[in-house]
């Protein structure tokens, strides 16, 4: 059993970490957002306007369009409605950054579920449980009933 003063030891390196999390999900929601308006204007260049479109939505973050929105004189709620419409579209589209945001998921999905994978009970497959292989090409129904070469059938209980 751990002493108070181990356990005390331990909060302390938690609470050293913790004030990095938001600055480490900060610093990867910036380089999304980076990438995302690097592939804008990649799918710029090569004249696939509609993608480059989709992507620069995922370069605007819903907190500027809240901002903005308010700077020109619209109501809280309005305000708020557009930031909302706005990360709707950055996630639910096909962009640079949803594609970015569904891999960084897909892989943390991964690593938790790992160590459980493979560890599902097998169901049975073979009804009768009589080995098919060397039993001179004799049949049996799902009963576990034997027919003979001739077709009749011979009851396992006799």
């Amino acid at each position: 059993m751990k002493t108070f003063k181990q356990f005390q030891e331990e909060i302390q390196y938690l609470d050293e970490a913790v004030p990095l999390i938001p600055a480490a999900l900060s610093l990867g929601g910036k380089a999304l957002a980076a990438y995302s308006a690097y592939s804008a204007g990649k799918n710029l260049a090569k004249g696939k306007y509609k993608q480059a479109g989709l992507d620069a939505i995922g370069a605007v973050p819903g907190g500027r369009i809240f901002k903005a929105m308010r700077g020109l004189g619209a109501t809280k709620n309005l305000a708020k409605v557009g930031s909302a419409t706005q990360s709707l579209a950055r996630y639910g589209t096909d962009n640079a950054f949803s594609r970015g945001v569904d891999k960084v998921t897909q892989t943390g999905v991964n690593l938790v579920t790992s160590p459980f994978k493979g560890k599902t009970a097998k169901a049975k497959t073979n009804v009768n449980n009589k080995p098919k292989v060397g039993d001179s090409g004799a049949r049996y129904d799902k009963a576990g009933n034997q027919y003979s070469r001739s077709g009749k059938l011979k009851l396992a209980s006799t």
